[in-house]
């Protein structure tokens, strides 16, 4: 198999993975092609025709890829066209913590939806008794694993 065809399994296979986390394939696509493209940074135009996307398509799959700081947009001097490029400052604990803020805020929703059920012994009452117990355990414990890699990786 070539080299390029290799490249183009790898794009579809992050592509694959990010539709699998609930995140548009186009968006996966787009960093999959950020991690194998030889360039420190590629244009707009360059995205639409490596990937046979439509410009709406990579617009807006590229802001939310901005938004989760994964990708960065970059300006030359001279140039007006936009760049983006793999994010060189992503901080992966900070990621990490806005998730668990989340998983947090999504706990809270449980509990509410629990206090406005009348029927607290059905089948979805369980399921959310279950989601609480085990989203509470993952927020309690993620302090103590992030806390672990920053001690492991201090420079």
């Amino acid at each position: 198999m070539s080299h390029y065809n290799e490249r183009e399994l790898f794009i579809e296979e992050t592509g694959m993975l990010f539709e699998k986390l609930g995140v548009t394939r186009m968006s996966g696509r787009i960093l999959g092609y950020l991690m194998v493209c030889d360039k420190e940074m590629v244009c707009f135009e360059e995205l639409t025709q490596a990937l046979q996307a439509a410009k709406s398509s990579i617009s807006t799959n590229i802001k939310a890829l901005i938004h989760l700081n994964y990708v960065k947009p970059k300006t030359v001097p001279g140039d007006r066209k936009t760049y983006y490029m793999l994010s060189p400052d992503i901080n992966w604990v900070d990621n990490l913590k806005n998730r668990i803020e989340l998983l947090k805020q999504m706990n809270s929703l449980f509990v509410k939806a629990l206090e406005l059920r009348v029927n607290k012994q059905d089948n979805s009452s369980a399921w959310l008794n279950k989601s609480l117990d085990f989203y509470d355990w993952v927020v309690k414990e993620y302090p103590r694993f992030l806390e672990k890699y920053v001690e492991e990786n201090k420079t």
